[in-house]
């Protein structure tokens, strides 16, 4: 068994609290900012960092630094939303999360109309009369067209599991993509 094979490398690779903690207040300290880690922080704590209460010029200033730090994805998660109302597609779900932009959810119809936005070739005329469109093929449809779209980018489409019964429509769970990738669809939107 090779190394990285192995199960322990299967562990999750998140940084445990302790190291989080040390890394940002490391980080806020190399930006002037005092902002004490709560004394029980010191103790791991699964999941959690905890911070003390920033004075009032530390809190603008971390502000400051998270919207110069996330302005890019911001400025590529509004261009987003600009495009994708322009169409009138039906995305509220936009948001920067995680660093990442999240695109929401969308029914089946409007992933169909965001593939052929992107290029796809649309289905045969008896497919798209079928009520309801097949929820898996319309996501694998999106995911081909976004890749061609966007040069090769990745996006994760999934059918969401009902929970009203076999008449609610299927949604399909869309992924989220970096703000280079988002720059890339919003192009390929545009043109």
């Amino acid at each position: 068994m090779r190394h990285h094979d192995s199960p322990a490398h299967a562990l999750d690779h998140r940084p445990s609290s302790r190291h989080a903690a040390a890394e940002l207040g490391s980080a806020l300290r190399e930006a002037g900012i005092r902002v004490p880690l709560a004394r029980h922080c010191a103790e791991p704590q699964p999941g959690r960092v905890e911070l003390g209460p920033p004075s009032p010029g530390e809190a603008s200033q971390l502000a400051r630094l998270v919207r110069t730090g996330t302005k890019r994805t911001l400025k590529a998660a509004r261009a987003l939303r600009d495009v994708v109302d322009a169409y009138r597609l039906d995305l509220p779900g936009i948001q920067v999360r995680d660093g990442r932009i999240a695109l929401g959810s969308a029914s089946p119809a409007t992933a169909e109309l965001l593939a052929r936005l992107l290029g796809s070739t649309p289905p045969g005329p008896d497919t798209l009369a079928a009520a309801p469109l097949d929820a898996d093929r319309v996501g694998e449809r999106l995911r081909l067209a976004f890749t061609a779209a966007t040069g090769g980018d990745v996006l994760d489409v999934h059918v969401e599991e009902a929970e009203a019964g076999p008449d609610v429509e299927p949604v399909l769970a869309l992924g989220s993509i970096d703000e280079a990738a988002a720059r890339r669809l919003v192009a390929a939107l545009r043109f």
